[in-house]
């Protein structure tokens, strides 16, 4: 499936999650073609999955004294980190015979197969570690999260390119449900950044884009929805240190 290019503004985290939201069902009902797009973020977040809890998640005094909000979003996945050394990217494509609704894991793996061979003609042995990471070398290099309505599934997640891992552990509590290959390994010695493998945030989106063929840009006007992404962000209560459960 070729996927096109939907540029964005910068947002909030809370606007991009709202933007999302609101974008999904357009691909199911065809007014919108199969899209790549980036997130050029104006702050930085803790995002919990929609079923979790801050408590169980989240270092909130950590969060409140560094004025970093805490957000939940509308789809599946854990609890992440998103900071200024992440590449934050949401795809959405409709059903089809490769991907059948509520097949989670079968979507995962049919979205991230082209990721993972782009990966393996530089070189990189990346895998995909169910339920929702992309691990190099048994290191994380990627968490994602997933939503599928009205015909549509979305895929987001954040790669880490030279993201300070501290500060991950300062916000984000070990899961208390984790992947069988982390084997109990505290963040700092389970992440990985991708500039370590000489990755810029340039070079990482275009082995995305090539990966899903996403070169043609989407020419649409996204004022309506854009205006109404940044008013439910703000409804939610988009401000530094409050938990949004």
């Amino acid at each position: 499936m070729t996927f096109s290019l939907l540029p964005t503004p910068p947002l909030t985290v809370a606007q991009h999650i709202a933007l999302d939201r609101n974008l999904l069902p357009l691909v199911g009902s065809g007014d919108l073609p199969p899209f790549l797009r980036f997130w050029d973020c104006l702050d930085e977040a803790v995002v919990l999955g929609v079923a979790q809890k801050v408590d169980d998640h989240v270092h909130a005094d950590a969060c409140a004294a560094d004025s970093v909000p805490v957000l939940k979003r509308f789809s599946g996945g854990g609890t992440v980190w998103i900071g200024r050394g992440c590449l934050v990217f949401s795809v959405i494509r409709p059903f089809g015979d490769d991907i059948r609704q509520y097949d989670v894991q079968g979507a995962y793996r049919t979205v991230f197969q082209p990721v993972l061979d782009q990966f393996s003609r530089r070189g990189l042995a990346v895998t995909f570690e169910p339920p929702c990471d992309l691990a190099l070398d048994g290191m994380k290099i990627c968490g994602n999260a997933q939503a599928q309505r009205r015909g549509s599934v979305l895929v987001h997640g954040s790669f880490l390119i030279n993201e300070d891992i501290s500060r991950i552990a300062r916000y984000v509590k070990h899961p208390t449900i984790a992947p069988t290959y982390r084997q109990g390994r505290p963040h700092n010695d389970f992440i990985c950044n991708l500039s370590t493998r000489g990755f810029t945030r340039a070079t990482l989106a275009a082995l995305l884009q090539a990966a899903w063929s996403a070169g043609h840009p989407i020419s649409t006007d996204l004022t309506p929805l854009l205006d109404q992404s940044r008013a439910e962000a703000q409804g939610r209560g988009e401000r530094p240190g409050v938990s949004v459960q």
